[in-house]
């Protein structure tokens, strides 16, 4: 039986009225890490500025949706040139189960542009259904008084019969990359510029976006020139912290750590020990046991639980995100390595079909490119129900239904940016 000194009792007490209080502080911490232990979903995926920029986003739209000329908002689509644009964005759109998003994708990355920089964007559009006209959006007046450029496959030298037949058949990967490669080859072949960026349909952008991913573009062209970083394919604008966490790749890395902290607590207990006189009583070998193996291992679990996204954050800047980034709702390419990219993705569609961004991932670790992100995240996944299911009903509450969003979710994006 071990009989502790009244020393000992009053460390073992404090010890345990502190982990008391580490474990509350970290419940509510780590609510939005979906790598925690403490993780609760309706605070992780609650949308708070992702609403509030959907909502400014309609709004911008509003004069433009209508069908007659209007001086004051022209049409984008007739009076526009893209020979000098900076960024070509290309947006793929499909007809969703519910309601339809591309209006809030388009409007929110133009919403809070001044003229100047709108002239260095243009936008590209394809209606991604061999009968567009199918698509709620495709006749709406906003569509010409906002967007450069609205595709329909007509546009392109791809057999309708062949994107028919996947359709029928919802071959949704293959189809998928057909899409993504028209789109991406329209940026690339029908303007200049020397950025193309691709979204997915279902997103919003944060209402700095422009300014904080050319300042983002202008820190990785240095660093390319000084040699710190390789040639990369990408710079992501959203990624999700779901697969951010500690995962088991690291294990050994892990246990290596955790083993170090113990011994280290150890050696220093020990020196303690020799060196000053008064705990040596309280220093002896049961229990230091106790510290290495018994508190010293609660704290490291506690570490662990309250999830890595809580406990390693990365600051707000532009990090290198080669594994664990998902998925390809915002990416940014250079220009010169499109053409790769696009070859990748034309051998692609005719072996066996894996997801776009799966593909992208594949491409870049062929070839030893860098992936990078912009943290934290510009864009928000909206997406209230996915194409690729198969659902006849949908529980969903609120005048905007993205809470989740299938949990392809910015935690940091609704937090980082003042509603």
């Amino acid at each position: 039986m071990i009989f502790f000194t009244r020393k000992q009792r009053l460390f073992l007490v404090g010890f345990a009225v502190f982990y008391l209080f580490l474990l509350i502080v970290y419940r509510f911490r780590s609510a939005r890490d979906p790598g925690s232990f403490f993780f609760q979903p309706e605070e992780g995926y609650r949308p708070e500025y992702s609403i509030k920029r959907i909502d400014e986003s309609l709004e911008y739209l509003r004069p433009y949706n209508q069908s007659f000329n209007d001086p004051a908002h022209p049409a984008r689509n007739f009076t526009t040139s893209s020979d000098n644009a900076t960024i070509c964005v290309g947006i793929v759109t499909v007809k969703r189960p519910l309601e339809q998003k591309i209006s809030t994708t388009v409007a929110s990355i133009l919403d809070n542009l001044s003229e100047k920089e709108r002239d260095t964007l243009t936008v590209h559009v394809l209606f991604a259904l061999t009968s567009p006209a199918d698509h709620p959006d495709y006749s709406q007046p906003w569509l010409p008084n906002v967007v450069d450029r609205v595709l329909t496959y007509d546009q392109f030298d791809t057999k309708i019969s062949t994107l028919q037949r996947l359709e029928e058949k919802k071959d949704v990967k293959r189809k998928s990359i057909i899409d993504y490669h028209l789109s991406l080859k329209s940026c690339y072949e029908d303007t200049q510029a020397p950025w193309i960026m691709m979204l997915e349909d279902d997103v919003v952008a944060q209402r700095g976006w422009y300014n904080h991913t050319m300042q983002s573009l202008s820190t990785i062209q240095s660093w390319r020139e000084r040699g710190s970083i390789k040639n990369w394919l990408y710079v992501r604008l959203f990624y999700t912290e779901k697969f951010l966490g500690w995962n088991d790749e690291n294990w050994l890395f892990y246990t290596a750590w955790s083993v170090g902290i113990v011994a280290m607590v150890a050696v220093v207990s020990i020196q303690a020990r020799r060196s000053i006189r008064s705990l040596q009583g309280t220093l002896n070998n049961s229990f230091i046991a106790i510290l290495c193996f018994g508190c010293v291992p609660l704290l490291i679990i506690l570490y662990f639980l309250a999830g890595r996204v809580t406990m390693l954050p990365m600051r707000p800047g532009v990090h290198l995100m080669n594994t664990h980034g998902c998925c390809s709702q915002a990416l940014m390419f250079p220009r010169e390595n499109v053409p790769a990219l696009l070859e990748y993705l034309e051998k692609a569609r005719y072996a066996r079909p894996l997801a776009v961004d799966s593909l992208i991932e594949r491409m870049a670790n062929a070839n030893d490119l860098d992936r990078l992100a912009i943290v934290p995240s510009q864009m928000q996944h909206i997406g209230a129900a996915s194409f690729k299911e198969n659902r006849k009903q949908y529980h969903l509450k609120g005048p905007h239904p993205v809470q989740g969003a299938h949990g392809v979710w910015s935690m940091e994006f609704e937090k980082a940016f003042e509603p």
